[in-house]
């Protein structure tokens, strides 16, 4: 296949660095840039429209994880290459490179880009973005909180409910193997950091998973959540306990 013109769109949300992966890719006269965007809202519109072959994706943008992106323009069937580019290098740098095309650290290399562009020129046909857009959802999906310690990753789907410390501006989660974690955030901050299609906020002080629902008692205003052989009992009103029902029902039609 003879490649004339690659389709590129680049999401950063700082200017600089947008600037400088423009002067880069403006060196490659196949390398044609469709837009170059800085919010994850313009982002994926310009992805929809343009449908580019091509992406140069900031991981960070503005706080949130630019896998919001590739869940939104994955119902369109596109077929694109990602890029990641990142200041971060940690451990999951390598694990990162099995799901996307290519991870580039900033601020980017010339050499690591040209290597970059070199292989997608060759594996234009080959690439088989579903496969690996699936494998990168399942890294992407982890989350990193902070502790007194350190850190933990922890995959969403390992959490059963998260819970607030009464006069504390921390919180705690609890996992489905029985191990809890007193992380560095507030309840509400936990929230945003969640997936909305399976956790849920029943009480101001207590977000819970909806794959560990278990029964709802609305005489005794208990939710009773089971993990293995473990079962966990959270308080909830009358009100959140209709609330919770419509959203199982709304996620199980999905």
């Amino acid at each position: 296949m003879k490649i004339n013109m690659i389709k590129t769109v680049i999401v950063e949300d700082e200017q600089s660095d947008s600037d400088l992966m423009i002067n880069l890719l403006e060196e490659y006269e196949a390398i044609d840039i469709v837009a170059a965007e800085r919010e994850i809202e313009s982002g994926i519109a310009a992805i929809i429209f343009h449908k580019p072959d091509l992406i140069f994706l900031d991981i960070n943008i503005y706080g949130r994880l630019s896998f919001e992106i590739l869940d939104a323009v994955n119902k369109y069937k596109l077929r694109p290459k990602i890029v990641f580019t990142t200041a971060y290098n940690n451990y999951m740098n390598r694990a990162f490179k099995y799901a996307a095309f290519d991870y580039l650290l900033k601020p980017v290399d010339r050499n690591e880009l040209k290597e970059t562009i070199r292989r997608f020129t060759a594996s234009y046909k080959q690439y088989e973005f579903s496969r690996s857009y699936e494998m990168l959802k399942s890294i992407m999906r982890k989350i990193i909180f902070g502790t007194a310690e350190g850190f933990e990753v922890v995959n969403p789907e390992d959490i059963v409910y998260i819970s607030s410390v009464k006069g504390q501006s921390y919180a705690e989660v609890y996992l489905k193997n029985g191990d809890n974690i007193v992380i560095t955030k507030n309840i509400g901050e936990v929230t945003k950091m969640l997936p909305e299609s399976i956790f849920f906020r029943i009480h101001r002080s207590y977000i819970l998973n909806l794959n560990y629902v278990k029964k709802v008692n609305r005489l005794s205003g208990k939710c009773f959540l089971q993990a293995e052989n473990s079962v966990f009992e959270i308080s909830i009103s009358r009100e959140k306990s209709k609330l919770l029902k419509e959203k199982l029902k709304n996620e199980i039609k999905k």
